[in-house]
């Protein structure tokens, strides 16, 4: 993984991170509960796209090896 990678992982983990506190703030603040919903839904979608981008990369490391090739379809399996 490139640097610029990391670094766009990064901010989109802490733009999830932002999420995560607004919802926290919303459910102390009595919310509705739409909104809250809306704000959860937004939020697993943001990890889901980390965690494919990342899935992503470990592809190309992963796919040259039979131990790579069983190492990726466990992390497969947990991701989905």
């Amino acid at each position: 993984m490139t640097t610029e990678e990391s670094k766009k992982l990064q901010l989109a983990l802490r733009r999830v991170q932002g999420q995560v506190g607004g919802i926290g703030k919303m459910v102390g603040e009595g919310g509705s509960c739409e909104a809250v919903l809306t704000q959860i839904s937004a939020a697993m979608s943001a990890l889901k796209t980390v965690g494919r981008q990342l899935l992503a990369e470990e592809a190309e490391k992963c796919g040259k090896t039979e131990t790579g090739r069983q190492k990726y379809a466990k992390l497969l399996k947990r991701f989905f």
